[in-house]
């Protein structure tokens, strides 16, 4: 591989035609880095969890409330949605910026969450997810479909054990008085 460097007058001097196939050049490799995806680097086979390992996964992380939400948002929509070969692509910053986690913290979730997946596969090389340098992680799109299951499941228990509307506070035996404007305010409106 040969390369060449130029500088802004030796391009500006050149004739028409090779400007114009500078130009072309630079456009095809701009359009070239930003179509491109990064696989994951240590690319092993993501395991796909089903629905009610899902739900089992989050029973097990129950006691850990940032965890818990670190598989959560695991289901959501993210603009940069399906990657290569199945998977589901997050952003790490979008996730961090949800739920305002640090670094470390993050990294204690991700782990915990791997590690409780690990127990209730039973085996020790299941992976859940995969990351990449440029702060994404993968899962399988199953993954991603049954952790959404759960919280789309999550919202309608929600949803089923809130009070019915017709709900009054109680009063204690204390009436507040009805305090309004006084009859000076109110004539100078």
């Amino acid at each position: 591989m040969t390369s060449f460097s130029f500088t802004a007058e030796q391009i500006k001097s050149a004739p028409p035609e090779v400007r114009r196939w500078f130009e072309n050049q630079i456009l095809l490799l701009l359009r070239e880095l930003t179509e491109q995806r990064p696989e994951p680097p240590h690319a092993p086979e993501l395991t796909a969890c089903t629905t009610e390992e899902a739900e089992a996964l989050f029973e097990l992380l129950r006691a850990d409330f940032a965890a818990t939400q670190v598989l959560l948002e695991l289901g959501r929509e993210a603009p940069l949605g399906t990657g290569p070969s199945g998977l589901h692509v997050l952003s790490i910053a979008e996730i961090k910026r949800n739920l305002r986690l640090p670094d470390d913290r993050l990294a204690e979730c991700f782990g915990a969450i791997n590690h409780a997946f690990m127990r209730l596969r039973n085996d020790a090389e299941a992976s859940l997810f995969g990351f990449d340098q440029v702060n994404h992680v993968y899962i399988h799109e199953t993954t991603h479909r049954s952790i959404t299951a759960l919280w789309q499941k999550l919202l309608r228990q929600g949803a089923a054990a809130e009070p019915a509307a017709s709900y009054a506070p109680p009063t204690f035996g204390f009436v507040p008085p009805n305090v309004g404007p006084s009859e000076d305010v109110a004539a100078h409106v």
